[in-house]
């Protein structure tokens, strides 16, 4: 039981310390200069934040921070500049200026200027010069546990994320751990940690860059560690959807129960991730994710990771999360299963 403690409480302490990295400063109080207008005829007087998922983020005198759906703009304007994607991946840096037509948009830039449709826009964030290390990011941590008289069982999970999207990146680390107590066997746990930075390019394409260490008791796998690297592209970007496909390569190194030394292979990975978000009444978010790591060096051996996510918001911030995932190894450790799966429901907070 020693062991499941020590990595409960690196996780926990890892995530502690991230978040205080990571946690907002006071903004500087200053006049607010943006005008954002809507269909219904209210004007609103505030600082334009960020535009994503289909909902505009501004903060105001005397509402504070206000999201408002996107397709309910009829027209805005700030001084300030914005990075300003388009559904099609084109990026345009520039001042927001009404249209002469509503439901449009000028991005001014020097003497260029751009005129877009605002159902066309699908993202939008203030241009900064340091943008990777600021209070910008966006997170959420949760916690569950699920207990069945069956055997005693119960099972303690957390988890937590971190997102951060900039002009021409998206930089994402997740982390989870469970522990599994059973009176008819063995304690054991399931550990990941995992990073990625995506380098964006035009027309909805990516370069990515990948690494994870990941423990799992039940496929026999004391520590896995892979560094990779690919290539993708967004099939499908709107303010309610995002679905992506990526490939590359990844050597891989393992420990495997039982065994004295680490196993390294060069393993292809072939990825597809699938986000649906509504944001009002009440926010939902399903996600859907596949990774298939074919081995190269091992030929014959395939491995596949499957995860699915159903947040929706309880109160303000406060979500629900019903997860499933699945791991599975045609050639797992002899001291291991073929397959790992499991169901979680959990509670958690979004920042």
């Amino acid at each position: 039981m020693k062991l499941p403690v020590i990595l409960t409480t690196r996780f926990l302490r890892t995530l502690l310390v991230l978040l205080v990295l990571l946690a907002p400063t006071a903004p500087t109080l200053a006049a607010r200069t943006d005008v954002v207008v809507l269909k219904n005829g209210d004007r609103i007087t505030c600082d334009i934040r960020q535009l994503e998922r289909g909902q505009l983020r501004v903060s105001t005198d005397n509402m504070g921070t206000v999201f408002i759906k996107w397709e309910d703009v009829l027209r805005l304007h700030s001084s300030s500049e914005f990075i300003v994607e388009s559904i099609d991946g084109s990026r345009i840096v520039g001042q927001l200026a009404e249209a002469s037509e509503d439901g449009r948009m000028r991005v001014i830039h020097g003497d260029r200027e751009q005129v877009l449709d605002l159902h066309d826009v699908v993202w939008m964030d203030p241009f900064i010069r340091d943008p990777l290390f600021t209070e910008r990011w966006d997170g959420s941590f949760s916690v569950g546990l699920d207990i069945a008289r069956t055997n005693r069982e119960r099972n303690l999970r957390g988890a937590f994320d971190l997102r951060r999207r900039g002009e021409d990146f998206l930089v994402g680390i997740d982390g989870s751990a469970i522990l599994r107590s059973r009176e008819d066997r063995s304690d054991s746990v399931r550990v990941s940690l995992s990073g990625s930075y995506r380098g964006l390019l035009q027309k909805r394409r990516f370069w990515a860059t990948l690494g994870s260490l990941e423990r799992n008791d039940e496929l026999g796998i004391d520590l896995r560690t892979l560094v990779g690297a690919g290539y993708g592209r967004f099939l499908q970007q709107s303010t309610r959807s995002l679905w992506s496909a990526a490939g590359g390569l990844a050597l891989v190194s393992e420990q495997r129960a039982g065994g004295e030394d680490n196993e390294n292979n060069l393993e292809g990975f072939l990825n597809t991730r699938y986000e649906y978000f509504l944001l009002f009444s009440p926010k939902t978010t399903l996600t859907a994710e596949l990774t298939v790591f074919p081995s190269i060096t091992d030929s014959g051996r395939v491995r596949s990771n499957l995860d699915f996510s159903l947040r929706r918001e309880v109160i303000s911030d406060l979500f629900l999360d019903l997860r499933l995932y699945g791991s599975q190894d045609n050639r797992s450790a002899e001291e291991g299963a073929s397959t790992d799966y499991g169901v979680f429901t959990s509670l958690g907070y979004s920042f």
